[in-house]
């Protein structure tokens, strides 16, 4: 009985990933490349906005992107459409756009509802001169139950962000 109770607790102590879909690169891109990363919308799970999700969103993106490039830069503009963020792309001569939209975003209070905050993404690199897609994911995480009332969604974003930026090179 006590094994089941301990596995039962620790269940609930680890943040869980999800791929939903994927596109694979069909080669690896050069660590010479630069990325303009599409500021997303904030993100929202109902009629609730979470103000700062976008701009949280894209510095992730950016951050992980720096790991294996020199040069990524975050646009200015919410929810930019893919033909303007590649017009942008091209004029600052950067090899390649990083569109992320927000699918959900859920900040739950989980210590005290046991509902766990929740965040689902969509991942999408374009080469910026001809605007073909690279590689896709959807992909969602999910917390802990056992929070302790310090995490938010934008804590499960580094993860399933590095998951899909670290493949790309």
């Amino acid at each position: 009985m006590a094994a089941l109770m301990l596995s039962l607790s620790l269940a609930g102590c680890a943040s869980k990933y999800r791929v939903d879909a994927y596109e694979a690169p069909a080669a690896q891109l050069d660590k010479q490349s630069s990325f303009y990363v599409v500021l997303p919308e904030d993100g929202r799970y109902g009629a609730t906005v979470y103000p700062g999700s976008g701009a949280t969103t894209a510095q992730a993106v950016a951050s992980a992107l720096l790991i294996h490039v020199d040069k990524a830069v975050i646009g200015t503009t919410a929810g930019e459409d893919l033909n303007a963020a590649l017009a942008q792309a091209q004029q600052r001569d950067l090899s390649y756009v990083f569109v992320t939209t927000i699918l959900n975003w859920e900040d739950r209070t989980t210590e005290w509802s046991g509902i766990p905050d929740k965040l689902t993404l969509k991942y999408a690199v374009y080469e910026a001169p001809s605007g073909k897609l690279v590689s896709s994911t959807v992909t969602s995480a999910s917390s802990k139950w056992g929070t302790m009332g310090g995490d938010h969604p934008q804590d499960l974003l580094p993860e399933p962000t590095r998951k899909f930026v670290d493949p790309l090179f």
